[in-house]
């Protein structure tokens, strides 16, 4: 049996018209074959997740605002005015992607017996959880690679469920217990960490 954590995407990519609308209108046999695709490409779950962000924007502290800006390499002036906080926060967001995208997809590498996509042997005890569990995962753990404040998001195929963690320094995700309750067994669960350069991750839970 394929384990579900090494599956090749079906077919190619949407483009993001495509993925929009198989999130946003009826769920035709084309939706289906989109949708299919984007939950187990790294690329295009992460698309669809700037598509939820976009959709409904949370309030960004003025630390983040100034990160993404860092970042997109225009460091605004002391006094100078921002932009509109739509403007910044969709060139943050397209600037993880791409970053995001690139590290997801060179971490790709043939299938090896811990259950990670494309992660060294020695990376097993410290990407967690993955693989099927025998109850909800109460964290979430991976390495970091520098010392920014990162947040870690968690979806299910559909987007029926997603949840977006606060932002963490050290590399430790505290999942909230409202959260662990709405976990379904044989659900596959995916999860990333946003603005890190590391592979995606998948766990499901085993019956109850």
């Amino acid at each position: 049996m394929t384990d579900p954590t090494l599956q090749t995407p079906p077919g190619p990519h949407p483009t993001p018209e495509q993925l929009y609308r198989a999130r946003r209108g009826p769920r035709d046999a084309e939706a289906e074959r989109h949708l299919a695709h984007a939950a187990v490409c790294a690329v295009c779950s992460e698309e669809l997740l700037h598509m939820d962000a976009f959709d409904n924007p949370e309030p960004l502290s003025q630390e983040r605002l100034d990160a993404a800006w860092d970042r997109f390499g225009q460091a605004p002036a002391p006094q100078r005015r921002r932009p509109p906080f739509l403007l910044v926060a969709y060139a943050a967001a397209a600037l993880l992607a791409v970053s995001i995208g690139l590290g997801l997809w060179k971490a790709a590498q043939p299938p090896i017996d811990d259950g990670l996509r494309g992660g060294e042997a020695t990376q097993a005890a410290v990407f967690r959880p993955v693989g099927t569990l025998a109850e909800p995962p109460r964290e979430i753990v991976f390495p970091r690679q520098g010392s920014a404040p990162l947040q870690v998001t968690v979806f299910d195929a559909e987007r029926s469920y997603t949840w977006t963690s606060p932002a963490v320094t050290d590399g430790r995700v505290e999942i909230p217990e409202g959260e662990r309750r709405k976990l379904q067994p044989g659900v596959q669960y995916y999860w990333t960490v946003l603005g890190e350069d590391v592979p995606a991750q998948a766990f499901s839970l085993g019956a109850r």
